[in-house]
């Protein structure tokens, strides 16, 4: 006697989420971006709207590292700017301080 053989259907593969259909951002976008950011007020607001809101993750990054490197800069310029008042104070006082008029003309 042969043993039966049955045929059994194959379980369906399960299909996954498929992956997101991410966008390339064109040359003209980024020359866009790269005037917007250019204009002073302008640029800085574009930037905030860029790093919390845009969906893209190239311009989204870009605009935080941005950011970072503004705020590098604030504190950068604000420590040199107190040692230069400090240091103007400094050389006021001296040179103020030291040559008061004499009186023996």
């Amino acid at each position: 006697m042969q043993p039966q053989y049955q045929y059994q259907q194959p379980y369906p593969v399960q299909g996954g989420y498929a992956p997101p259909q991410r966008t390339e951002d064109s040359v003209g976008s980024w020359m866009l971006t790269i005037f917007l950011l250019g204009i002073p007020v302008v640029g800085f607001i574009y930037v905030l709207i860029l790093a919390f809101g845009a969906d893209t993750g190239a311009k989204k990054n870009y605009a935080r590292a941005t950011l970072i490197w503004m705020a590098i800069g604030i504190v950068i310029s604000t420590i040199i700017l107190v040692i230069m008042l400090a240091s103007g104070a400094a050389f006021f006082n001296f040179y103020v301080g030291s040559s008061s008029p004499s009186s023996s003309l």
